[in-house]
């Protein structure tokens, strides 16, 4: 596969990763990660670790939203195996307030699914949003 091949399959699965989240399509968005995945969302928090640490972080994206969407601003290709992206999210919380709020995901890619994920956005910004 060329570079420029990998790199729409790369995009691809950011593209798919956005729909997962936004739809809150648990098994959609397990299928796109390695078994041995980890992902940091947002980095400095928890780590969350294969399928189980999976599973819990899409546990606390359906325990909080009512609505989301995350958009996908820009991506960087970064080598043969990460792509940056700059995202967007607007959201309504499930006690009906609203969030907007933005930031950086850095994902590694290991085949055709996502090996790693690192996220860099402000989660106490976003909480001050939502609090009732």
């Amino acid at each position: 596969m060329d570079s420029k091949e990998r790199y729409l399959q790369q995009v691809k699965l950011v593209e798919s990763y956005l729909k997962a989240l936004n739809n809150f399509s648990l098994d959609q968005y397990v299928h796109l990660f390695t078994p041995d995945c980890v992902v940091n969302d947002p980095h400095g928090t928890a780590e969350y670790q294969g399928e189980t640490g999976l599973r819990k972080f899409f546990a606390g994206l359906t325990d909080t939203w009512h609505f989301f969407e995350m958009r996908t601003d820009s991506v960087y290709p970064g080598g043969t195996d990460r792509l940056a992206v700059r995202w967007s999210v607007s959201g309504t919380a499930k006690n009906s307030k609203t969030a907007e709020f933005s930031g950086i995901s850095v994902f590694q890619f290991a085949a055709d699914k996502i090996a790693r994920l690192d996220a860099y956005w402000h989660l106490g910004n976003m909480l001050m949003q939502i609090r009732e």
